[in-house]
């Protein structure tokens, strides 16, 4: 048996590392689902969708947002959110092709 070794720097592996915390939770897995195909939401179209506290929403989207995997845009009132790294997504390949 052949091993491989994947050469990926110690700084990228952190940095994924630190993707894949954020991601470790089902509401922030359920927000990426939604942000999925480009779509920019505010937090209200977020709630319409996804049932948790407003609060405990803003918490999740903080941590996604300072971790790199979304960026947000101030409009007026609203704050959209949108993915900062949409290759991310793959990871829903890599789940369902999982058998759980």
């Amino acid at each position: 048996m052949e091993l491989v070794k994947r050469r990926i720097s110690a700084k990228k592996l952190n940095k994924v590392a630190e993707i894949f915390s954020g991601l470790s939770h089902p509401i922030r897995l359920e927000i990426l689902a939604l942000l999925e195909g480009g779509e920019r939401l505010n937090v209200g179209e977020i709630l319409s969708v996804v049932t948790i506290d407003p609060t405990l929403l803003t918490h999740h989207l903080t941590k996604m947002k300072h971790i790199g995997i979304l960026e947000s845009t101030r409009e007026g009132r609203n704050v959209y959110y949108k993915l900062a790294l949409p290759e991310i997504v793959s990871v829903f390949d890599c789940i369902e092709g999982c058998k759980l």
